[in-house]
């Protein structure tokens, strides 16, 4: 019972600090896309793919993100590009699940992003749902 409150404390206490970290110098150039979050450097190459079950996505064993074809506009898949990328290493490197944990790091930093190259955040929420219930009725 103790080691398991010690490991729901860690992860709680890890999940805060990876909240607290910033993502910095990201660069999206010729379909890849590269940034430094948690002291790290991560690539990965970015492959807009038709009828993409979610709005976005990552391959497990590959450095690759992808994102729906049906998501409009540069800055709508940038951000969701940056929230894979973030997910796919917080779930790899510290074992967070990627549906809850990874997820919800993830989409904070895919706000912050967003919002610090001047996009609104409703509206990209907006469109991001649509496109995912769009292709969950497929």
């Amino acid at each position: 019972m103790k080691i398991r409150l010690r490991k729901k404390r860690f992860t709680r206490y890890l999940i805060k600090s990876l909240m607290r970290e910033k993502v910095k110098n990201v660069k999206i150039k010729n379909d890849w896309i590269s940034l430094e979050y948690d002291g790290e450097k991560i690539k990965n190459k970015i492959v807009i793919k038709r009828h993409e079950w979610f709005v976005g996505s990552w391959a497990k064993t590959r450095d690759k993100v992808y994102i729906d074809d049906d998501l409009k506009g540069k800055k709508n898949r940038d951000a969701i590009a940056v929230h894979e990328v973030i997910e796919k290493f917080v779930a790899q490197k510290y074992g967070l699940d990627e549906d809850t944990d990874a997820h919800k790091i993830a989409t904070e930093k895919e706000r912050e992003y967003f919002e610090k190259i001047g996009g609104n955040w409703r509206s990209h929420q907006m469109k991001v749902t649509r496109v995912w219930m769009r292709e969950g009725k497929k």
